[in-house]
């Protein structure tokens, strides 16, 4: 047995009426993921859950029926809808056609389970740089293979197949997000223990990571320490 993955850190940053917050400049809209202070890199416990669930659906949902007046204004700011990318439709349709027209590919089940075996040697809890050099560079390489994959079941309706090999695109995504990020930071934080780096640095990193899937970039967006009513709480050493 190994230890599996049961809850994402980190997500869309959205403010707490579920609207996306862009890095610099934009626009905004609505998203699915809230981000609370310090979620993507802290201890995951079920009862931190509760949160987040009540305040991203119930707040966006109050959104969306108009019962924020600031709703109005964006409305007026940006009527009507952005159109979206011209080859949108082209893009869809490729990903389904490489899917049916792929030969001698990639097993899905076998990529998959090369994701797993990856993140668990060189982005587990506790993690080592030269680990996750070596992560690095192994993840882009199941990412090259995850472009080659076949399914035998080409059929249109139920086709667990596809959606399986769909999902994987979705799955090396998140792997190299993580193992991207998780090299690049040089701290220990929460969930993310480095070896030659044991003690949080919040002159340098206390700071949110934005990774880009074009080239694997990274960019960065300050921690909020400004809560509307709260008290802010300052970061402390975890100590039992």
């Amino acid at each position: 047995m190994v230890p599996t993955v049961h809850y994402m850190m980190g997500g869309i940053p959205t403010n707490y009426h579920g609207e996306v917050v862009v890095p610099q400049g934009g626009d905004a809209g609505n998203g699915g993921a809230g981000l609370l202070r310090g979620r993507g890199m802290r201890l995951r416990l079920g009862a931190r859950s509760q949160p987040p669930r009540y305040e991203f659906t119930d707040r966006p949902a109050r959104l969306r029926q108009g019962v924020r007046g600031i709703d109005d204004q964006i409305l007026r700011e940006n009527p009507g809808r952005k159109d979206l990318p011209k080859d949108a439709v082209e893009r869809t349709q490729a990903r389904l056609a490489r899917l049916d027209g792929q030969k001698n590919g990639e097993s899905v089940a076998e990529v998959g389970m090369e994701i797993r075996r990856t993140m668990q040697a060189h982005c587990g809890v506790f993690r080592f740089p030269e680990m996750l050099v070596k992560g690095v560079k192994k993840i882009h390489e199941i990412a090259d293979r995850a472009t080659r994959t076949e399914i035998k079941d080409k059929s249109r309706v139920f086709n667990t197949a596809r959606v399986e090999a769909l999902e994987l695109d979705n799955l090396i995504e998140v792997a190299r997000a993580s193992m991207v990020s998780a090299e690049a930071r040089r701290e220990s934080r929460g969930a993310h223990d480095r070896a030659d780096h044991h003690s949080r640095d919040d002159a340098n990193w206390l700071k949110h990571t934005l990774w880009y899937k074009e080239g694997d970039r990274l960019e960065y967006k300050p921690v909020h320490m400004k809560p509307l009513t709260a008290r802010t709480i300052e970061p402390k050493v975890r100590t039992y």
